[in-house]
């Protein structure tokens, strides 16, 4: 252990104090050992030393949640050290908690627990608490600011603290923390280029009477911008811009101190037009008699950089074969019960309910399962059976893989070379004559 008490003493006040022996047993955690008020070290954490950090944070706050958010910013800290990405600070919550409630459990359960499960539990815990974003390697590869050799060097230490741990970390980077800082720099630079119009927005205390000016685009322009904006208050910036340019190049320049050039005026201009525009798409659309509702999730980063799932809802039927995009969102996982709430959500927004006859969804065991699935949880809240299409893409990607692993053999890898190399040579092949493989007259093998 790091820290070590003597077995007994006197505190400053001369009062005896217990020994170690008692007050270490009275405070020793289930599996995991003392609690610890810091992660220390020069390698990434354990999940031992994660929980004991835990242990203690939470015996110190009393708040469970906040103890999860602490917890995971100290983490945080030695993977930012180590140049390595690491999945959004809610992933790291989200994780931190299962193993939490995987130790809870084991910990309630510690007369009649299995043994193997306990003993494989405490197995893993001095290996790393491994936080990091499925490319993180590939993030690394392609870091500019790095050279070749500390790409090499951060990737064998990621791939190290994976396995064997023998490798650590020397301390901060002098000369790479000088090319984040101006590349920060840059970055601050342009943002405030971009506010070089802010005085154009009065101060609160200015109690003048001022004229509001919003600018009125037109509708084809409007619902362009509203699709593509990504960043809050973009557009809305680039509309006071034009504003202002505008009043000072007119035939009678105006004081631009008279008017009220807001960012935030156009901003709630055009959020109201774009509610308008969602109710009347919504009020003229006529769903098809038999409709069939299409769903799926992803895994999206938000404006701010961090992820969240997001879930597309489509509708197709007659006069509507390409399908009718219904809504897109956010859900806070990928389970059956969210996925076929968010669904049902979006059909009764479009008051589609009763047309709905057919699911189509991929065949993940998220959509498919039949207890938790989405497709089951949907018809529970639709409250009627509907045709169920498994997406035919994904149905004979099934196909596909057991007729690839009767003729090539089964693999584990994510992705066959064989189909790797067809893809790749797609655009070579000579696409005007294909020979037709007749299964019915294959000759019959021995």
């Amino acid at each position: 252990m790091e820290e070590s008490e003597s077995q007994s003493g006197e505190n400053a006040k001369g009062t005896v104090r217990p020994t170690s022996s008692t007050t270490r047993s009275a405070t020793e955690i289930y599996l995991v050992g003392q609690p610890a008020s810091s992660i220390r070290g020069s390698k990434l954490p354990t999940m031992r030393q994660v929980l004991k950090f835990f242990f203690h944070t939470v015996n110190e706050s009393g708040d469970r949640q906040e103890t999860f958010k602490e917890t995971v910013r100290n983490v945080l800290t030695f993977w930012n050290l180590a140049r390595i990405k690491t999945i959004s600070e809610r992933g790291c919550r989200e994780k931190l908690t299962r193993l939490w409630e995987h130790w809870r459990s084991l910990q309630k359960s510690r007369d009649r627990a299995a043994k193997d499960k306990v003993e494989n539990f405490k197995s893993q815990l001095d290996l790393l608490w491994d936080i990091g974003a499925p490319d993180a390697v590939e993030d690394i590869e392609k870091n500019r600011l790095l050279t070749p050799a500390d790409k090499q060097q951060d990737i064998a230490f990621y791939q190290d603290q994976r396995g064997e741990r023998k490798a650590f970390m020397s301390g901060n980077d002098k000369i790479f923390a000088a090319k984040k800082r101006k590349q920060e720099e840059r970055v601050e630079k342009q943002r405030s280029k971009q506010g070089r119009f802010a005085a154009c927005e009065p101060s609160s205390s200015d109690s003048r009477p001022q004229t509001s000016v919003v600018a009125d685009t037109p509708t084809e322009v409007e619902m362009e911008k509203k699709d593509t904006a990504i960043q809050p208050g973009r557009f809305s910036f680039h509309i006071v811009s034009v504003v202002a340019a505008v009043l000072r190049s007119a035939n009678q320049p105006g004081d631009l101190s008279e008017f009220r050039i807001s960012r935030e005026t156009a901003r709630r201009a055009r959020a109201s037009h774009r509610r308008q525009v969602a109710a009347a798409q919504r009020e003229a659309f006529t769903p098809p008699p038999h409709a069939v509702v299409h769903w799926d999730g992803k895994l999206v980063k938000n404006v701010v950089g961090e992820e969240e799932h997001r879930q597309a809802i489509f509708i197709s039927g007659r006069g509507h074969e390409e399908g009718k995009l219904l809504a897109v969102l956010p859900v806070k996982d990928g389970t059956g019960l969210t996925q076929a709430r968010a669904t049902a959500r979006a059909i009764e927004d479009w008051s589609c309910a009763s047309n709905v006859k057919a699911l189509c969804f991929d065949t993940t065991s998220s959509n498919t399962g039949r207890v938790q699935g989405a497709v089951v949880h949907l018809e529970a809240l639709l409250e009627k059976q509907l045709l169920r299409l498994g997406c035919r893409h994904h149905v004979m990607e099934l196909v596909v893989r057991a007729a690839a692993s009767n003729i090539f053999g089964k693999t584990s890898a994510p992705t066959d070379p064989l189909f790797q190399t067809l893809k790749k040579r797609w655009s070579q092949l000579d696409h005007s004559q294909y020979l037709r493989l007749d299964i019915a007259n294959l000759p019959e093998s021995d």
